[in-house]
């Protein structure tokens, strides 16, 4: 009696433990009201359009790894693999500035310009395309969460991923 005890006394904190840290993983700003589209498109001149072209010339992209100041491990997880892989693979392309990779807390105001551009509906990995005609091209990436259990398999699909989108190609894996 006393073992059956005990488990259900575990089972019950360690239900109360995930009731409390998966939030972390959550937003809670007024963005995630919004319906957000998995890909849009910003022009410099404040034009929003949908439609998003499947070949575009790239001048640079930004890598963003939004978290909250708390993260799970699936999220810290997230962040580490992707900025190894940047800088494993595309080192030159950092130094020159066609590439751009962050770790971004959305809960601080200093970020808040990003957040709003960028409107992650929580931990997310998004990446923006800029061309040569003024657009911003944002992406959230679902794909690289699908991925994280699995380190090689990971930085295979994000080198994938950011090789396209360096050749312009902006269809989905």
């Amino acid at each position: 009696m006393g073992v059956y005890i005990m488990k259900k006394i575990l089972y019950i904190i360690l239900l109360i433990s995930v009731l409390i840290l998966f939030p972390a993983c959550v937003s809670n700003s007024a963005n995630q009201q919004q319906t957000q589209q998995t890909t849009t498109e910003t022009n410099t001149n404040q034009e929003t359009n949908t439609t998003v072209p499947d070949k575009v010339n790239v001048l640079k992209i930004e890598i963003l790894h939004f978290h909250p100041k708390v993260q799970c491990y699936s999220c810290k997880t997230l962040g580490e693999y992707a900025e190894e892989t940047i800088n494993k693979y595309y080192s030159n392309e950092l130094s020159n500035g066609r590439i751009t990779f962050r770790h971004v807390n959305y809960e601080l105001p200093e970020n808040q310009e990003l957040v709003l551009l960028y409107r992650p509906p929580g931990s997310a990995l998004c990446i923006g395309v800029y061309d040569d005609q003024g657009h911003l091209y944002i992406e959230e990436n679902f794909g690289v969460w699908y991925r994280i259990e699995n380190k090689d398999n990971f930085m295979s699909y994000m080198k994938q991923l950011v090789d396209m989108r360096l050749k312009g190609d902006l269809t989905k894996i």
